[in-house]
């Protein structure tokens, strides 16, 4: 991904390069018990699909201007 070559979906700000991840607190492990976090996506009236892990991180762009985030996971998720 090339920040410098992409502009904001949303509002056609600027990019920036990040890593976008599932991390967590100690505090938020010791209050829901170890229990794993997942981000899942799905289309309208479809089934969820995990797209990210805490074990698996992405690349991503994120918007200077409006906070807009768009992440790649390190695998494809079938839809």
């Amino acid at each position: 991904m090339d920040p410098s070559q992409t502009r904001c979906p949303i509002c056609g700000g600027s990019m920036k390069k990040v890593e976008a991840g599932l991390n967590r607190s100690w505090g938020n492990v010791i209050l829901t018990s170890y229990g794993s976090s997942q981000l899942q996506i799905r289309q309208e009236s479809g089934p969820w699909h995990t797209y990210m892990t805490p074990s698996r991180s992405a690349e991503g762009l994120y918007c200077t201007d409006c906070g807009a985030l768009t992440i790649a996971p390190t695998r494809s998720v079938d839809l």
